[in-house]
């Protein structure tokens, strides 16, 4: 539906985009337009800002224009991707073979990761990837590099403003090459988030393999420059048991009987931390979460079975985190996950959450927790990850399904756009064009 708004009078100063328009307005509601028109502003610092969105015929009354002389664009446009939990330094193993977390981090993972020190292979790298997520129509998110400041610098050179980066402190438990001393962990987390300032992650890699002073440095460096924190927790039952062993050594923590507790005594709790997985949690440990504020990245589609190419974790509780009050949206978790694709992401939350009787995992669910809620875990919600007017349009253009009715709703479009990718695969380069505030910064078409 035409939402009204104090729209520029001039059309010089408006764009406009005619064509299908898939949308999502919440958990529960997506909406599909056969024929639809977006006006943007065009210039000033609002370039890009919807001011107009609904059924081309209606908006074009509306306004006083003449449809017959917008072309229609053949394509589907959607809103684009935030991605909340990945890590970019390793999406050269996101298809290693996985038998379980621990073994593949010690396998493929770190020694992955450990190349990342080196300035010319980190600046290779993130040219490349940086480009290929946007590829993909991922256009935000919080992201893990790896110790290396070199590498973080790579990092923030090529990634778009919306990403969040943070290198992650490892001081035990883990190969000497990838270890940092506590004092140069803590050093490490302030000098980045004093360099960074708001773009920076705080990022204790998680605690079996951080130490209580340098996760008690992130927390304070967090606060003191206004950060995000990220760190994983409870993704497997396993990792749960060795946290608990290791914590019990150590001075000050010998009575922590839950994950959590840990992560609760070193201040790391609290409404600007996003916990990865969050699959094994005791009623204690979700209240802890619910009462800091604390939000959650769940990776459905790395925490999958083996044989679906995941980890094989096991399935987050969504409905459990929102009967405690716990935000939380989707996320690729690449390498864990082996496909940077949101699309990829939305279908394994639908598919596996289906298999044991949760049917409140639709695609309009699944849309809107890979869109707006995963810029609301940013905090960047106020005017991003929705097509309305009052937000900036964040689109990709992706083929539209064949046979689709014209009076078809968000749910049959979703389902039928999902089922015109071929195999999981296909989903990496399914995207056509990917539009940030209004603006294309990947055209397929365009690439030679």
């Amino acid at each position: 539906m035409f939402s009204a708004y104090n729209y520029p009078s001039s059309s010089s100063s408006v764009e406009f985009y005619r064509g299908p328009v898939l949308r999502s307005l919440s958990d529960n509601l997506s909406e599909y337009f056969e024929d639809a028109l977006i006006v943007t502003q065009k210039n000033g610092e609002k370039a890009g800002l919807i001011v107009a969105i609904g059924e081309a015929a209606k908006v074009a009354k509306e306004l006083k224009l003449d449809l017959s002389a917008l072309k229609k664009n053949m394509d589907l446009l959607m809103p684009a991707f935030f991605d909340t939990h990945f890590h970019w330094v390793q999406d050269d193993v996101r298809q290693m073979p996985k038998v379980s977390l621990i073994e593949w981090l010690e396998r493929y993972t770190f020694p992955e990761e450990a190349k990342y020190s080196d300035h010319k292979f980190s600046s290779v790298k993130a040219k490349r990837f940086w480009k290929r997520i946007l590829s993909v129509g991922t256009i935000g998110g919080l992201c893990y590099s790896s110790i290396h400041e070199v590498a973080l610098k790579e990092a923030f050179k090529y990634a778009p403003e919306d990403f969040n980066i943070g290198n992650v402190l490892m001081t035990m438990n883990c190969p000497e090459d990838i270890r940092q001393s506590p004092q140069r962990a803590c050093a490490s987390v302030d000098n980045c988030a004093k360099r960074y300032k708001s773009r920076y992650v705080c990022s204790p890699r998680f605690a079996p393999t951080t130490c209580p002073e340098a996760m008690q440095a992130s927390a304070l460096a967090a606060a003191r420059h206004d950060c995000f924190q990220q760190t994983h927790l409870g993704e497997t039952k396993n990792e749960i048991q060795w946290v608990l062993e290791i914590y019990a050594k150590i001075k000050g923590f010998e009575g922590v009987k839950t994950y959590t507790e840990i992560y609760e005594r070193v201040k790391m709790l609290g409404p600007k931390t996003i916990f990865g997985h969050c699959i094994y949690l005791a009623e204690s440990e979700w209240k802890l979460l619910a009462d800091s504020g604390s939000r959650i990245a769940s990776c459905p589609s790395s925490n999958a079975p083996v044989d679906q190419l995941g980890i094989g974790s096991g399935l987050f509780d969504f409905e459990k985190a929102e009967s405690m009050g716990v935000p939380w949206a989707l996320a690729s978790d690449i390498g864990g996950g082996p496909f940077l694709s949101m699309f990829d992401v939305m279908r394994s939350f639908v598919l596996q959450n289906r298999e044991i009787g949760r049917h409140s995992a639709t695609f309009t669910k699944a849309l809107h927790r890979t869109t707006f809620k995963g810029a609301e875990l940013m905090d960047l919600s106020a005017d991003r990850g929705m097509l309305e007017v009052g937000y900036y349009l964040d689109a990709i253009r992706v083929p539209m399904p064949p046979g689709l009715p014209a009076r078809a709703n968000g749910e049959m479009a979703l389902e039928a756009l999902i089922r015109l990718m071929p195999n999981r695969e296909s989903s990496d380069t399914f995207v056509n064009e990917t539009i940030i505030r209004g603006k294309s910064c990947f055209n397929k078409e365009a690439v030679v």
